[in-house]
């Protein structure tokens, strides 16, 4: 006798639920499209004493894998969460929190300031941003090249196409995006 089509499409189910089960734990996880197994924290990352500044590896929620990270702060009281500014951000989450980060490198100097309180981006001398151009509102590509004397959250930028304006100007921080972080971070 042949099994209905529903009966044995419900068998199949249970049957590779079972089989994933036995093989990855019940801490596997299937989403839209995509199956992993959360990592718990490493034994890395439960030994570390973290501190704002620290280079990470941290799990992205988008693409579920570890990329590296600048450590922006720690909020204890949500288990605990890490909000990190990525090393290659993409357009729509330069910053984003976390559960899972591993350390890299212990910073020399811990960050403070208003980045940290204020979960904004930091960027280096030597950083590549996309910048924003006055004269017809777009972002064009730019290095920071260094610190602003405007005030804490200004940055001197080279364009990579001046197109005929200065070649340099002196942006707030608001106006820029970091597209990729140099190798040779200065705070290690």
């Amino acid at each position: 006798m042949a099994m209905p089509k529903r009966r044995s499409s419900v068998l199949l189910s249970v049957l590779a639920s079972t089989l994933l089960l036995a093989f990855f734990g019940r801490s596997f996880v299937v989403g839209m499209g995509t199956a992993h197994k959360p990592a718990s924290h490493s034994r890395m990352a439960r030994k570390a004493e973290f501190a704002p500044g620290d280079y990470v590896k941290a799990r992205y929620h988008i693409d579920h894998n570890m990329h590296n990270a600048i450590l922006l702060s720690i909020e204890p009281e949500r288990g605990p969460r890490y909000v990190v500014s990525w090393d290659e951000p993409d357009e729509r989450e330069p910053l984003s929190g976390t559960t899972d980060i591993e350390l890299v490198k212990k910073a020399k100097t811990p960050l403070t300031g208003q980045s940290v309180h204020n979960e904004k981006q930091i960027f280096f001398i030597g950083d590549k941003v996309d910048a924003l151009f006055y004269t017809d509102m777009g972002w064009y590509a730019a290095e920071v090249i260094e610190k602003g004397k405007k005030g804490d959250d200004f940055w001197v930028i080279k364009w990579k196409d001046p197109d005929g304006a200065n070649p340099t100007e002196e942006k707030p921080a608001h106006e820029l995006k970091l597209t990729k972080r140099i190798k040779n971070i200065p705070l290690y």
